[in-house]
């Protein structure tokens, strides 16, 4: 069995999601190709030790531009997807949240 996606309780999990920044765009290929998506800091009333870092695709367009800081936003489609490393002889793992889409709430 492959567990590719876990769906969260936006709201158990999340809680109220404010806007952030942007953090990074995502290339591919290198940084002076096209854009394939951008990684953004959101904040949450329930996640308070670290921000929510959410990649949603290029062509949801560039949301710093429509956003401000501590907007309020919803995920569209949230999903959470779990990244297995290795270091030595430890096994650890990492999160990382995707969405669809950012919209204002």
């Amino acid at each position: 069995m492959e567990l590719k996606y876990v769906i969260p309780k936006v709201k158990e999990t999340f809680g109220t999601l404010s806007f952030g920044s942007e953090k990074s765009e995502n290339h591919e290929g290198g940084p002076r190709t096209k854009i394939v998506s951008r990684t953004y800091n959101l904040f949450s009333d329930i996640q308070c030790a670290d921000d929510i870092e959410v990649i949603i695709p290029a062509a949801a367009g560039n949301k710093e531009l429509t956003f401000k800081a501590e907007d309020r936003v919803q995920l569209i489609n949230p999903r959470v997807a779990t990244i297995g490393y290795r270091i030595n002889d430890q096994g650890f793992v990492r999160y990382e949240c995707y969405a669809d889409d950012i919209v204002k709430y």
